[in-house]
Order: structure tokens, then sequence, then C-alpha cells
């Protein structure tokens, strides 16, 4: 008898959720398609602070799908992965004649990967070509002004990335996953909550008298836990609209954005002219061998 007990009383609050979630599943169904009766407003309030959250929600998914990019080196030099097959190419063949001589050298094949940004790979391109034109030609020493030019926007570059990746990306995504999270599982919590509310106000419409008592009981209780989750979601959320937080992150991208775009910039403009006088210089000499 007492197991049988035991039994019952864990039984009961499972019958109970049981039936509260079918509940809840029959409101939401007679919402949907029509034949529910009176749907329970919420406060202006709380509507308002809900639209703010979904703003605010959109903007850090939508941001945060496009910034990722700056997590992957090579976003600006899709190129790279060729690269990649003839520089391994170039080292396999150099470990094959090493294994053929007899000769160990593993170490001095192997070195540091180079950077896959575009500006890097401009300036190994300009590099290059400096050195088999010859720094004494007129061509030569411009590639050569490009090349150092170009390194430094590199490692600008990955600075910013780096920045932009501490100080924008994963504070916005830790704000997604907190405090934007936290507000819906409450909005979440206000819906069911409404939901249990108004499926017991239709049941009170069908109810036979004697039950009439049990169910007016059930919706008082139903208003409180609904006035209680309402409060519980308007203060997540207002959190979530207060934060200051993405605005500081904004700033910080901007910022780091600034710094790369500046140094560029400043670069460029050191030997724009140096480059441009080169080539006016060339051209009269060009022109002056041909009269």
């Amino acid at each position: 008898m007492d197991s049988f007990s035991a039994f019952s009383q864990k039984l009961n609050p499972l019958a109970k959720r049981l039936t509260q979630s079918f509940g809840q599943a029959r409101q939401l169904a007679q919402e949907k398609f029509g034949g529910a009766g009176e749907i329970t407003p919420l406060p202006q309030e709380y509507t308002d602070l809900e639209k703010k959250v979904e703003a605010i929600r959109s903007i850090h998914v939508n941001l945060l799908k496009v910034t990722r990019v700056f997590m992957s080196e090579s976003y600006d030099y899709p190129l790279h992965l060729q690269d990649s097959l003839a520089d391994v190419s170039r080292t396999l063949v150099k470990e094959f004649k090493q294994i053929a001589l007899g000769e160990p050298g593993q170490d001095e094949l192997e070195s540091e990967e180079a950077p896959k940004t575009l500006s890097h790979a401009l300036s190994r391109a300009s590099s290059k070509g400096a050195e088999e034109v010859g720094l004494e030609e007129p061509l030569g020493a411009a590639l050569g002004k490009f090349s150092a030019a170009q390194e430094k926007i590199g490692d600008e570059r990955m600075t910013m990335d780096n920045d932009i990746m501490k100080k924008f990306i994963h504070p916005f995504d830790n704000t997604l996953s907190t405090s934007i999270q936290a507000a819906l599982r409450d909005q979440k919590k206000v819906n069911t909550a409404r939901l249990n509310l108004d499926a017991a106000k239709n049941n009170l419409s069908n109810a036979t008298p004697d039950k009439a008592e049990a169910i007016k009981l059930e919706i008082e209780q139903a208003e409180i836990k609904l006035l209680s989750a309402i409060e519980e979601a308007k203060i997540s959320m207002r959190a979530v609209v207060e934060n200051p937080e993405p605005l500081r992150n904004l700033a910080d991208l901007v910022m780091a954005q600034l710094a790369y775009y500046k140094l560029g910039f400043e670069v460029l403009s050191e030997i724009a002219p140096e480059i441009d006088e080169m080539q006016v210089t060339q051209e009269a000499l060009y022109r002056k061998s041909r009269e």
C-alpha cells in the first residue's frame, strides 16, 4: 500500500505536467488555425521590449555572419591554396633529393608558413620580381619598394583581424549566447504562461458547474504566474536593450579598421611619388633614346 501511495505521488505531478502540455498545444493550435477564445494581451511595455530585443538579436546574428570572415587569414586571397600546393610540391622534391643524396637536411626544410593575405602575396611576388630584374633597374627598385610596403600593410591587416576577433567577434558572440539568449528564454516562459492562462479560460467557458470553481482557482494561479514571468522577462530584456557593450564593440571594430587603412594610406603615400618619379624619369630616357 505504501509503495502504491509513493508511486501515486510521483505520478500525479507528471500527469499534471502532461495535462498542461496538452492544454498548451491545444491552445496554440486553436490560436493558429482559429477557434480560440479571447487571447490575453501582453502589456505594451513588454511587447515594445520584445521587438527591441529581436532587433538587437538580428543585428548580432547578421554582423557575426559577416565579420567571421576576419577569422580566415586568406579571406582576401583565395588563390593561396594554389600557392600552398606549389610549396608542398617543391618541398617534396627537395625531400626526395635529400633522401637520394643521403643528407638529413630536414631542419633546413622546415620553415615558418608564409602569411596568406593578399598584401603578403603581392609582397612576395614583387620581391621575387625585383631580384630577377635587379634592384639597379628602375622596375626592380620600384618593385622592391612596393614589396616592402605591401609587407607592412599585410602585417597590419593581420593585426586588424586579431583585434577584431578579440574586441568584436568574441564579445559580440558572448552577448548573443548569454544575455540575449537569457531574454529569449524568459520570453518563452511568458508565452507558456500566457498559453496556460488562456487554455484555462477556454476550459472555464466549457466547464460544468461542479468543475467551475477549480478552474477559476487555476485561472487565478495562471494569472499570477504570467505576471511574474512578464516582470522577469522585462528585467532580462532591459538588460539587453540597455547594454553598452555592443556599441563599445562596434567602436573597437571601427578603430581596428581605421588603424589598418591609415597605415595603408601612409605607406602607399610615401612610395607613390617615388615610384611615379622613377616612371617619369624612365619614360623620358626612353623617349630620348628614340630621338
